[in-house]
């Protein structure tokens, strides 16, 4: 019985959320422009949380840590923004209409995509990082 539970477990991380995109290393995309959003389509009803996060490529320092053993502290100025609160596992995509987030745009700042699962409540998957540069 406990060997037919690890492989059922096994097999659940296996068919875990994944993103599908091939975005470039350092990518950039134009804002006004559609982004098609793609993940692996799963046969279920249940749905997901898709978020974009916006932050800094090069943190801000803030100042030392308060404690003896910590490093340094960094903001990275990051924002979350939903662009759909009940994503649909089987919808396999969404597409975003590129526009920017509080005038974040060029080198200097990041974007990537994300999924909260409801069963998990936490990140699952990110689309790697991409630069927005404003039209």
């Amino acid at each position: 019985m406990k060997l037919l539970t690890i492989s059922a477990l096994l097999a659940g991380a296996a068919q875990a959320f994944q993103f599908l995109n091939d975005i470039p290393v350092d990518g950039y995309y134009d804002e006004g422009s559609d982004f098609v959003i793609e993940w692996k389509p799963e046969d279920r009803n249940d749905t997901f949380r898709l978020e974009l996060y916006t932050f800094l490529v090069n943190p801000i320092y803030v100042g030392p840590s308060p404690y003896p053993w910590g490093g340094p502290i960094y903001d990275y100025n990051d924002t979350t923004t939903v662009l759909d609160a009940a994503a649909k596992y089987s919808d396999g995509n969404f597409t975003w209409h590129i526009g920017l987030i509080d005038g974040r745009e060029g080198a200097d700042w990041y974007y990537r995509f994300g999924a909260i699962l409801a069963s998990v409540g936490e990140v699952a998957d990110y689309a790697r990082s991409f630069h927005i540069q404003a039209s």
